[in-house]
């Protein structure tokens, strides 16, 4: 969602519901200025850490989880 699809979205809440999004913004501000992290750059930092995956997980990983069958089989 993009932040004017937010913003379009944001008179149709209720006072109380402003509230709440007011106070998790700041809180996302306050995080960031102190060197917080997005959430992208929070999870960047688990990829490749992995280990005893098969080789071709990343390309098959519908067929591990749920079991369809893998591709360019």
């Amino acid at each position: 969602m993009s932040a004017q699809e937010i913003i379009a979205e944001l008179p149709k809440l209720t006072a109380a519901e402003l509230e709440r999004v007011r106070l998790e913004v700041e809180q996302l501000a306050q995080r960031r200025g102190q060197g917080g992290k997005t959430l992208s750059e929070a999870l960047l930092e688990f990829a490749g850490v992995a280990e005893g995956l098969p080789a071709d997980m990343a390309e098959n990983h519908d067929h591990y989880l749920h079991g369809v069958p893998k591709r360019g089989a």
